[in-house]
């Protein structure tokens, strides 16, 4: 089954590329692709033209697949924990349970014979 899933996303990676590589044909004015400026970037030399639309693409999916990524990590590192956390109070639990099993019942009951009879 993981490998279904594995190709399944594998599929629709090649089929993202391909997409992006028509993108970049499509839109072309006088033989150059487009670009996008991005705010505060375009100050630097380097950055004037700005970027490629299929880069500004990729980079945004790869900056959010990270996002995710460290997301599910802290997610999954809280969850271990409470799972620890949760496991030692059952230990504790099934402690104090044994203990009780093993205490006599009759300890602490006191039983007296008497009886007041004034018939006798």
């Amino acid at each position: 089954m993981k490998l279904f899933k594995y190709l399944f996303f594998i599929l629709i990676l090649m089929g993202s590329l391909i997409f992006l590589v028509q993108l970049n044909e499509l839109n072309q004015t006088e033989n150059q692709p487009l670009t996008i400026k991005i705010p505060y970037l375009i100050d630097l030399e380097n950055f004037k033209e700005g970027f490629n639309v299929w880069l500004v693409l990729v980079l945004t999916l790869t900056v959010g697949v990270l996002i995710g990524f460290i997301i599910a990590l802290f997610q999954i590192i809280s969850y271990k924990a409470e799972a620890l956390s949760l496991k030692s109070k059952l230990k504790r639990i099934q402690a104090e349970l044994n203990n009780l099993r093993n205490q006599n019942i009759d300890d602490d009951i006191i039983l007296e014979d008497s009886i007041e009879n004034s018939d006798l």
